[in-house]
């Protein structure tokens, strides 16, 4: 009879528990999914390409958008062909995110700021996964910055 109390007892505390626990968890995930700041993947690279359609057209005729869409289309569906972008569309992507930075940020639309934090994130991951040796899993420039500093203090 004892044992049968204290398991009762036993299965009570821990379903408090586990509901406490599963409706902190539904929780966090409200709060953390709002739109601001998050990365222009999936829905978010199609409704971001149609708000700069309509806000920006003469910027849309530019090869460095087609350039940008194509990567952002990579980098959310077809990650070796990400990877392999050769040095001259990394250079025209990264010269279309500075115009739509320069523009987005002059723009007095309360929708702007909010995709302006989404294509500096998106950009950021983006640059950092060009960046990244993936042999060492360390930033390319961090290496080579490390080889100097050796180099200098052996005397070379």
């Amino acid at each position: 009879m004892k044992v049968t109390v204290n398991s009762i007892i036993f299965a009570i505390a821990l379903g408090f528990v586990l509901l406490a626990t599963e409706s902190n968890a539904k929780e966090s995930s409200k709060t953390n999914a709002s739109p601001k700041g998050t990365s222009l993947v999936k829905a978010q690279q199609k409704a971001f390409e149609q708000y700069i359609n309509e806000q920006y057209t003469p910027f849309v005729e530019q090869e460095d958008w087609k350039v940008f869409v194509e990567i952002v289309t990579y980098y959310n569906n077809s990650p070796s062909k990400f990877l392999n972008v050769d040095a001259e569309k990394q250079k025209q992507f990264r010269n279309a995110v500075s115009l739509m930075i320069h523009s987005l940020s002059t723009s007095n639309e309360a929708n702007a700021k909010d995709w302006l934090q989404s294509l500096k994130k998106t950009s950021h991951n983006i640059n950092f996964l060009w960046k990244l040796d993936w042999n060492s899993l360390m930033e390319s420039e961090e290496l080579e910055n490390q080889g100097e500093q050796i180099s200098s203090l052996n005397g070379f």
